[in-house]
C-alpha cells in the first residue's frame, strides 16, 4: 500500500515553504549580496517544488539576476517534476541547474552523485531542510549520519543538512535556512550549536515560535550567517542579532494590525502585532553564544538579560547541587502494566495488591499536592525490587495471580525484542528506575504543561514517564524539598524558565526537562525569605482544620521568592518578554 500524504511527510520531513516566509528569507539574503561581485550561484539542497529558489530569483536586483545561477536538488520525483516544469515556464529568471538526488550524498560519497557531475561551491544557500527524527530515520541511518557529520545525541536530518550545506558554501558565502528552533536550547542541539559557532559568523536568528507559519510540528527558526574563512576559536566571542515572536494572551499596549507574521518582522521592532485575530509579541536584541556549547543559546533584550543576571547573582546554588532530577518509569507496554481498572480483571489473574503500586502521571499534575480523584487513580504492576543492594526483576511464584496475568500478556511483552536483546527478562519494565528510591519524599512535575505544576508526593508512589521527579541528596531534608517547591511554582521561576530555556511549544505549553529544571537557582537557605517560603509551602501541603486562601498564600510566596533573588515580583504573561 502506498504511503498516505501524512505518512510520506513524516518519513521525508518535507514541509514546503509558504510564499510569505520564502519571500522573507530571500529578502534577508539579498541584503547580503554586496559581498559578491562576480558570478553568483544560489543553492537550495532540498528544494521541493521550488518556492525558495523562486522567491530568491524574484528578490534579486536585475543586475545581480543576470549573473546568477539557481542550483536546485530534490530527491522526490513528483516534486522534482513540478519544479522543472515551474522553472521552465517562468520568465525573467536566472538559468537553473537542477538535479534529482539526495544532497547528503555530496558528503557521504565525496562527490555529488555517482551518475551526476559534482556541484561547484556556491555563494548563497537558501534552504528549508527536512525534519526527520532518529526514530523515523532508523537507528542505522541515524548512527551513520551522526558519525559522518560529528553529531551527538538524538539526530535529526536537518542537523546533517546544516553541516553538508556549510561544506557547499565558499568561505564568505551566506546562509539563510529555515529549521527547528530546538537546536537553540536542547541537549541534542549541542553539536549543532558547536558547529554553527565554529563555522559561521551569525548575522541574525529569528525564533518564529508558535506562529504556525507552516505545517511542521516543530517550532521554526531562521538562521542567517556568513561562512568563516577559518573556524572560530573556542574562547572567541560570538554575537548575533535576534528577533523573537510568540503568541500572547496577556493584556498590554495596543497592537499593530499586520497581514502576516513575515510582515511584522520584515523590519522588526519590539511590540505587539495582531495577525488574523491572534496577538503576537515581537522582541529584538542580541544573542550571545557561550563557549560551552552544552549550554543553551538564549536571546535576551537588555532588560531581560539584566534581570536574569540579577537572579543568578543572588542564587546560593542550583537544584542539581542539592538534589537529583530524573524521569519516571518507561514500560514500553503501558496497556499491560498501567491501568485504572485492575478490578475488572478476572479474579484468577488479578495481580495481588502488593504488586500494584500507586502511579503518578500527567493526569495528576497540580500545584503543591497531586490530584487524586477517582478517575486519576492509576496503578502499575511494578516488576522490580532491590535484593542484596541490587535491582532485579521480581521472581513471581508460578501460582501467583500476577504471574498468570503476565503470562496472559506474554506475546505482547515478548514482542519488545530490545528487552530480550539487552539480556532482560521478558516481563521487565524497560526503565524501572531505582525501586528503593520510590519510598523517599519527592517532588513530581509533568514533562509538558502550560504552567508550573510541581507537587510533593510522600505516599511512596511511582512516577510515570510523562513526568519527572526530584529527590533531595539527603532524603531526610524535607525542608529543602519545600523550598524547591515554593521556588519552582513561583512566577519568578516561571519567567526565569521562559528567558533561559526558551522552549515554548504550541498552545502556551512549555517543556520541563531535566536539563532545565536542574539549573533552577535556589536562594540562601538561611535567609528569612527562605524560611518563610518553607513555612507557607508546608501549610499548603498539610493544611490545618481551617480554610486556606490558597491564592493569597501563593501571592505571598511569589513576593518572597522575588525578594530572595533581589528582583521585583513578576506576572507571567504568556510571553518571554
Amino acid at each position: 500500500m502506498d504511503a498516505t500524504p501524512r505518512d510520506k511527510q513524516k518519513q521525508t520531513g518535507a514541509h514546503f515553504t509558504p510564499k510569505p516566509l520564502a519571500d522573507l528569507v530571500a529578502q534577508r539574503l539579498t541584503q547580503q549580496l554586496w559581498r559578491f561581485e562576480g558570478p553568483l550561484r544560489i543553492l537550495d539542497p532540498a528544494c521541493g517544488d521550488g518556492n525558495l529558489l523562486v522567491a530568491m530569483a524574484q528578490a534579486l536586483p536585475a543586475e545581480v539576476r543576470r549573473r546568477s545561477t539557481l542550483v536546485g536538488i530534490e530527491d522526490d520525483i513528483g516534486s522534482f517534476d513540478t519544479l522543472t516544469r515551474r522553472i521552465a515556464t517562468m520568465e525573467d529568471i536566472p538559468p537553473a541547474d537542477l538535479k534529482m538526488g539526495d544532497f547528503l550524498d555530496l558528503v557521504d560519497d565525496g562527490t555529488m552523485f555517482a551518475s551526476l557531475p559534482p556541484i561547484d561551491p556556491v555563494e548563497v544557500v537558501i534552504a528549508n531542510p527536512p525534519y526527520v527524527r532518529t526514530q523515523v530515520l532508523g537507528a542505522q541511518r541515524a548512527q551513520h549520519l551522526a558519525a559522518k557529520f560529528g553529531l551527538e545525541g538524538r539526530v535529526d536530518l536537518y542537523q546533517a543538512f546544516l553541516v553538508a550545506m556549510a561544506e557547499s558554501l565558499r568561505p564568505g558565502g551566506v546562509l539563510g535556512v529555515i529549521t527547528s528552533n530546538r537546536f537553540l536550547t536542547t541537549k541534542a542541539g549541542a553539536s549543532t550549536r558547536r558547529f554553527l559557532r565554529s563555522q559561521f559568523d551569525l548575522l541574525e536568528i529569528v525564533d518564529l515560535g508558535d506562529t504556525k507559519l507552516f505545517g511542521a510540528a516543530v517550532l521554526p527558526a531562521l538562521i542567517f550567517g556568513v561562512r568563516r574563512d577559518v573556524p572560530r576559536l573556542s574562547d572567541e566571542p560570538m554575537r548575533a542579532e535576534f528577533t523573537r515572536v510568540y503568541s500572547t494572551t496577556s493584556e498590554g499596549p495596543t497592537a499593530t494590525l499586520v497581514e502576516s507574521i513575515p510582515a511584522a518582522i520584515a523590519d522588526p521592532k519590539d511590540g505587539r502585532y495582531r495577525v488574523n485575530g491572534t496577538l503576537f509579541e515581537v522582541s529584538t536584541g542580541r544573542l550571545e553564544a557561550p563557549p560551552d556549547s552544552s549550554q543553551p543559546w538564549t536571546m535576551h533584550t537588555s532588560d531581560e538579560g539584566e534581570w536574569v543576571r540579577a537572579v543568578d547573582r543572588s542564587a546560593a546554588c542550583r537544584i542539581a547541587d542539592v538534589a537529583r532530577v530524573r524521569v519516571g518509569i518507561k514500560t514500553t507496554a503501558d496497556k499491560v502494566f498501567i491501568r485504572d481498572d485492575w478490578d475488572d480483571e478476572p479474579a484468577e489473574q488479578r495481580p495481588e495488591e502488593r504488586h500494584l503500586r500507586p502511579l503518578l502521571s500527567q493526569r495528576n499534575a497540580a500545584r503543591w499536592v497531586p490530584s487524586r480523584s477517582g478517575a486519576d487513580l492509576l496503578r502499575v504492576l511494578y516488576t522490580h525490587e532491590v535484593r542484596d543492594g541490587e535491582r532485579r526483576a521480581v521472581r513471581f511464584a508460578e501460582e501467583s495471580r500476577a504471574w498468570r496475568y503476565l503470562v496472559h500478556h506474554r506475546e505482547r511483552l515478548e514482542s519488545r525484542k530490545y528487552v530480550l536483546d539487552a539480556g532482560r527478562l521478558w516481563y521487565e519494565i524497560w526503565v524501572p528506575q531505582d525501586p528503593a528510591a520510590w519510598a523517599e519524599p519527592k517532588i513530581v512535575f509533568p514533562d509538558i504543561s502550560p504552567d508550573a505544576r510541581f507537587f510533593l508526593d510522600d505516599q511512596e508512589s511511582i512516577v510515570d514517564g510523562n513526568c519527572y521527579w526530584i529527590t533531595a541528596n539527603d532524603p531526610r531534608d524535607i525542608e529543602l524539598l519545600l523550598l524547591i517547591l515554593g521556588v519552582a511554582n513561583s512566577s519568578t521561576m516561571a519567567r526565569y524558565h521562559e528567558l533561559c530555556f526558551q522552549n515554548r511549544l504550541y498552545a502556551q505549553r512549555r517543556r520541563y526537562l531535566t536539563q532545565y529544571v536542574q539549573q533552577y537557582p535556589l536562594p540562601d537557605r538561611k535567609s528569612a525569605e527562605s524560611n518563610e517560603i518553607i513555612r507557607l509551602v508546608r501549610n499548603l501541603i498539610h493544611p490545618g482544620s481551617g480554610e486556606l486562601d490558597v491564592a493569597a498564600i501563593e501571592s505571598e510566596i511569589d513576593l518572597l521568592v522575588a525578594a530572595a533573588f533581589g528582583v521585583g515580583a513578576v506576572a507571567v504573561t504568556g510571553t518571554a518578554g
